[in-house]
């Protein structure tokens, strides 16, 4: 298995997204690690994915969500961050994964209709400009393309983290996740900015919550 590097990703852009995976990688453990297990199992049962079938996630971080897949014929994770793709190496390394470096704001290196279903989950909020991201899953989609995009709702994550600390809870229950908003997003996404980012471009088909603060969609390409 090796990283494949597919355009010139910016070294700046590149750079900062190691620093903030290496501040505030996705928490796979603990209290934390419920509501991640939560969110995969959520979107591969929406996914419903089909052993003859290939399977594309944008933002695949360190792969919790690629290694969760058994059944696909073709498995391709793509990330900006090197070093979450070389965690997503190890975790994947039993796997015929393959792995891409490349910014996701940036026209993706696939064909229209490549894949059955394309995963954005946990990505749009990280990026300077969402609306690229959702752009470019369109122009290689079908009508036929199962798509799948996740947020977090960051104001009701804020809202409950300033709960937790006023009871004394927060570092007990998350003791590695950020006391307020985290710094590796830049945006404080709500379902109903989601719906006006996919609007024009997606038909959704089915949605559901991940306890009360992340959001799933389920789309079609119109």
């Amino acid at each position: 298995m090796n990283i494949i590097k597919s355009h010139e990703v910016d070294d700046r852009t590149s750079k900062w997204n190691d620093q903030m995976y290496k501040k505030t990688p996705t928490p796979y453990d603990g209290f934390a690690g419920v509501f991640e297990k939560s969110r995969v199992k959520k979107i591969l049962n929406l996914a419903e994915i089909h052993f003859n079938e290939s399977v594309l996630e944008i933002g695949c971080e360190s792969g919790n969500l690629l290694s969760q897949i058994f059944n696909a014929k073709r498995i391709v994770g793509l990330d900006i961050s090197e070093l979450a793709l070389k965690d997503a190496y190890e975790k994947c390394n039993k796997t015929p994964v393959e792995l891409f470096k490349h910014d996701a704001t940036e026209p993706l290196p696939f064909d229209k209709g490549e894949f059955d279903v394309i995963i954005c989950s946990e990505v749009l909020e990280h990026v300077v400009d969402p609306k690229k991201v959702l752009n470019n899953i369109q122009n290689i989609s079908t009508n036929k393309t199962r798509i799948l995009v996740s947020i977090p709702l960051e104001l009701i994550n804020i809202s409950i983290k300033k709960v937790l600390k006023i009871f004394g809870l927060m570092n007990i229950l998350f003791p590695n996740i950020p006391q307020g908003a985290s710094d590796w997003h830049l945006h404080n996404f709500s379902k109903k900015m989601l719906h006006n980012l996919i609007d024009e471009k997606f038909i959704i088909l089915d949605d559901c919550y991940v306890f009360v603060n992340h959001y799933i969609a389920y789309l079609k390409k119109r």
